[in-house]
């Protein structure tokens, strides 16, 4: 792995807040206000207006989002997302990057919710006032950046005897040699960011890379290529920022892990290798699933998970992958599963039911009911997810999941790579050593890792690849997967399963410290205090959360109506979230989910009432009341509070 670091000051002191938000809402690198609410007038409500009145609203509301006037003289400056985003409640949302004189700004986005009837209800996210002039032509080229980088990988890459992934395996010793690499220009396009494809050389995949306008902190600002790099030896991906300008020519500013870690029919384990193996229908019918659809569904949903015969479908492609050795994890070659036609029915049924072809067709089978699924609740091509051909013609397509499943480990155990719309995610599940059973088999893995893939694409847009790299956004990152992964399992069992991996480790603990279950012993305040540094165990105080409010609501409504009302507003809320949001954003947004929900009449008063009620029990017990903040989505400045507003 690579030593990563970021320059980013985060040190922030409310005395240089010229604002009336309160604290917890200013960034602490750009000073600027996260929320600002408007609730202007009814406006034209198709996509051209609603993206045309969010960026008249940053205009028009400069002062308030911390511009001043000198930047305002210099032309402020907002790319939008072509799609506009729709919740359950059709909520429309609208996200906007900040570019300055067409170079991305790094990180900084906003975020406009629309309720039903047009009204523009606030402006969430970061921006950042830029007073001076820039010089936007780079004193180091691509090349020289992509040199600085090779450098910093070779010097920076260790293997610690002692470190272990998040379940628990050693992570494989790696020697990676890039030395010999010389960067070589494939294609470059004459844009100002400079839009540059690499040959990919000794490394993974080819090479992207572009200007940005990267902040250290309110007042240094610097122009710089961001490189995105995979490599070879590990399959992991790095986002490394390198100083443009003359400055600081080549340092490095930043290196962050971007993993997380027909009809036919299969014989599949629905859960995990310890069933006896099911026959299931592929694709399974919309009676099978325990969501109710909060979209209008296309005449022919759902699709053929299957296209010509073979594991490949317009969703998912999923190839086995021999692993000659823990650190050499090539796909060459990768072999699909071929089904046997007979009577027009296309069957998968491996003869082995614990061997390659099992695990080949068990990943299939679990991307395939994913995507399904989260697109009965809402993510479907508008929002970024994963599919060849895009029906709709909406969103941008060519992205369906490259789903691998390795006959031995692979580094992190399991992981999953997301990149923006358009571009395909990569999933990849290896063999647990210590338990010599395969992730391939586990829903608690494979739903966890496809998740992160749905909260990358969600949150902050489908085209924001660093939405959710703050601590605090980072965890809570974890623990959506969680939730997801044990609820879905959850509706159709009699015992609540409250411990994650539990199958795949040979060991009823499973994979977090605590069990998610009402005697989880932490709350918000903990965070940044012990072993709440680290983004695993951060989210389990997330997760902890989610999972003790889909209780509330299920005590109240019943398993059926509980789990689909929380289930709809948290896929509501993460539409709803700016990029990189704190736990707070994250219990606002979900708030906010709740009500355009019940103003849309899609919830009853009371109905409204009893929810509220069980949100605000929820978030009290975990120190997210009213009255607590924090410095943003770091771990700095972190006040708990207990208090129910609603007693």
């Amino acid at each position: 792995m690579l030593r990563e670091i970021d320059t980013r000051n985060y040190d922030y002191s409310s005395s240089h807040d010229s604002f009336s938000e309160r604290e917890e809402t200013i960034n602490p690198v750009t000073g600027s206000p996260s929320l600002i609410v408007l609730n202007t007038n009814t406006w034209s409500q198709n996509e051209s207006s609603l993206i045309n009145r969010a960026l008249e609203a940053i205009t028009s509301n400069y002062s308030a989002l911390g511009f001043s006037g000198e930047s305002m003289s210099q032309g402020i400056e907002f790319v939008p997302d072509p799609n506009v985003i729709k919740t359950s409640a059709n909520t429309s949302i609208v996200h906007l990057h900040q570019v300055y004189r067409g170079i991305p700004v790094y990180q900084m986005s906003r975020t406009c919710h629309f309720t039903a009837d047009g009204t523009l209800e606030d402006i969430v996210g970061d921006n950042l006032n830029i007073n001076e002039e820039i010089n936007i032509i780079p004193a180091v080229g691509v090349e020289s950046a992509m040199i600085a980088v090779n450098n910093y990988i070779n010097k920076n890459h260790f293997s610690n005897d002692n470190e272990v992934d998040e379940w628990g395996q050693p992570i494989p010793k790696t020697s990676i040699d890039t030395t010999n690499y010389t960067p070589k220009i494939l294609v470059a396009f004459p844009t100002p960011a400079q839009y540059t494809v690499l040959d990919k050389g000794v490394f993974e995949e080819n090479i992207p890379a572009h200007l940005v306008i990267f902040p250290q902190n309110q007042v240094e600002l610097h122009l710089a290529w961001k490189i995105v790099i995979t490599l070879k030896e590990t399959l992991e991906q790095y986002e490394i920022i390198i100083a443009a300008n003359e400055k600081q020519s080549g340092e490095i500013l930043l290196c962050k892990s971007k993993s997380s870690h027909m009809k036919a029919q299969g014989s599949v384990f629905e859960f995990n290798g310890g069933e006896d193996r099911k026959m299931i229908s592929f694709p399974r019918p919309l009676t099978d699933y325990p969501v109710k659809p909060v979209v209008e569904l296309p005449n022919d949903f759902p699709n053929d998970w299957v296209e010509t015969g073979k594991t490949i479908g317009n969703s998912t492609e999923a190839v086995f992958c021999d692993s000659n050795s823990s650190t050499s994890q090539s796909c060459s070659p990768g072999t699909e599963l071929n089904g046997v036609l007979v009577n027009g029915m296309l069957t998968f049924n491996p003869p082995n039911a614990t061997g390659n072809d099992q695990k080949l067709l068990n990943i299939f089978y679990y991307c395939s009911y994913l995507h399904d699924f989260f697109y009965l609740l809402g993510f479907t091509e508008s929002e970024g997810n994963f599919q060849k051909v895009n029906f709709s013609g909406l969103g941008l397509e060519g992205d369906r999941v490259k789903a691998r499943a390795y006959s031995g480990p692979v580094f992190g155990t399991a992981n999953m790579s997301t990149p923006v719309d358009g571009q395909s995610p990569i999933m990849r599940m290896g063999l647990v050593a210590s338990s010599n059973r395969h992730t391939a088999f586990d829903a608690d893995v494979v739903f966890h890792e496809y998740t992160h893939g749905v909260t990358n694409r969600l949150v902050g847009g489908p085209l924001d690849r660093s939405s959710l790299d703050l601590p605090q956004s980072k965890g809570m990152g974890e623990a959506w997967s969680d939730y997801f992964a044990l609820t879905i399992q959850n509706f159709s069992s009699d015992t609540e399963k409250v411990v994650t991996g539990s199958w795949v480790l040979n060991n009823d603990e499973g994979i977090r410290e605590f069990k998610y279950d009402d005697h989880f012993p932490d709350h918000f305040g903990k965070l940044g205090t012990g072993r709440y540094d680290e983004v695993h165990n951060i989210g389990e105080i997330w997760c902890a959360t989610l999972m003790y409010l889909n209780r509330r609501i299920v005590e109240k409504f019943g398993k059926d109506k509980g789990y689909n009302l929380t289930w709809r507003i948290v896929m509501d809320s993460l539409k709803l979230s700016q990029s990189n949001p704190s736990f707070l954003n994250a219990r606002d947004n979900m708030l906010k989910a709740l009500r355009h929900l019940q103003t849309t009449n899609q919830l009853s008063e009371n109905d409204f009432k009893i929810t509220t009620n069980c949100f605000w029990q929820t978030f009290s017990k975990f120190g997210m009341g009213p009255n607590a903040r924090s410095n943003g989505a770091t771990l700095s400045g972190i006040v708990a509070d207990f208090e129910n507003p609603v007693e």
